[in-house]
């Protein structure tokens, strides 16, 4: 008869794997790793490098949790309507706040971290007042069109919240609209940020050479992009997602190359893939559909297959096989094991994985 103590021996079998099974997955291991390593260095490598052009091409249901990713996509914050702003023509201002607030900020920091002189804070201020200026001419040469913008941005999300018509030719539509809206806003906003780069660049040219020994200060362009909080390395929400993604991969490709914490590498690996395919589901109903260069897919795509494979990679321990994690094992994880109980002193590394 079977019983209970038959199920729990089956539970303790142990399964053993060839020598070839072990090269294979190894070479998975590092093949994987080599994919995830080289992605993460070739963005290190571009100080240009963003996430936002991918953020912004999300597609599906998840699409919103991505766009918000990106600092005021839409320019709700940067061009503002202000009613009870200077009026033209019985309309809203647009409102250049979120621009100023941050110019100022900028040029604060700048005083107290260089030690401006008397005749530097003056030129400082000379400069905000010019670019302040520069920045209302041209929110007033362009506020006809920008009205325009945001009355058609309001009908465009009527219509996204109304689901009675989700045939295949209205997605079309929706997102030819968008891409559409995104683009006429983009011209505006580019000019905008560029504006800023230009009065953080003029600030920081009347600085003497010592002052520049200090070294180039940053700040965000706009107040949508500043973090909440202050960090050494990043000063906007975009360098923190391109900071976190270009240096993730290259560390779960280091460690996964090098069969170190191989585990938490696959894992972490698993759901940064598991992100790419919130991003760009290859479903059918999803548009617009995946460009035929990439092939075609059909709910398993390439993205589908690595995190399948980054998930045998977890689950099997890759890393103790012609990896760093059999030395910490044996040295480290294995002793405190004993000591806990968990596996007998004398009991195989494959049994105890």
């Amino acid at each position: 008869m079977f019983t209970w103590n038959d199920l729990a021996s089956g539970c303790r079998a142990t399964y053993r794997i060839g020598l070839l099974a072990v090269i294979t997955l190894v070479l998975l291991r590092i093949s994987i790793g080599w994919h995830f390593l080289y992605e993460g260095v070739w963005k290190l490598a571009r100080p240009e490098f963003t996430s936002e052009p991918f953020l912004l091409e999300a597609k599906g249901p998840f699409a919103p949790i991505f766009y918000a990713m990106v600092p005021d996509v839409d320019g709700r914050i940067r061009l503002k309507l202000d009613p009870n702003g200077a009026k033209h023509g019985g309309r809203p201002a647009v409102s250049g706040d979120a621009y100023l607030e941050a110019w100022k900020a900028f040029r604060d920091r700048a005083e107290r971290y260089y030690g401006f002189s008397a005749d530097q804070a003056k030129q400082a201020d000379a400069l905000l007042a010019q670019y302040e200026s520069a920045l209302r001419q041209y929110l007033a040469e362009n506020a006809e069109a920008i009205r325009g913008y945001f009355v058609s941005l309001e009908h465009f999300q009527m219509r996204l919240k109304d689901r009675s018509n989700r045939a295949y030719h209205e997605k079309e539509r929706i997102w030819k609209q968008q891409q559409q809206l995104r683009a006429e806003v983009r011209q505006w906003l580019t000019d905008l940020d560029n504006l800023g780069r230009d009065f953080q660049a003029a600030l920081l040219d009347i600085l003497t050479p010592e002052q520049r020994a200090k070294g180039r200060l940053r700040g965000p362009l706009h107040t949508a992009e500043a973090l909440p909080f202050s960090l050494p390395f990043v000063t906007t929400r975009m360098e923190l997602i391109n900071f976190a993604v270009s240096w993730g991969l290259t560390a779960i490709g280091l460690c996964l190359i090098a069969g170190l914490f191989t585990r938490l590498a696959a894992l972490g690996g698993a759901a940064f893939l598991i992100f790419v395919l919130m991003v760009q589901p290859p479903w059918p109903t999803i548009y617009p559909p995946a460009p035929e260069v990439v092939g075609h897919a059909l709910i398993v795509d390439k993205n589908f297959v690595e995190l399948i494979g980054l998930l045998v990679l977890a689950a099997c321990g890759a890393g103790q096989w012609a990896g760093l994690d059999y030395i910490f094992y044996q040295g480290l994880g294995k002793p405190v094991l004993v000591k806990l109980g968990w596996i007998k002193p004398g009991e195989p590394l494959a049994q105890a994985a």
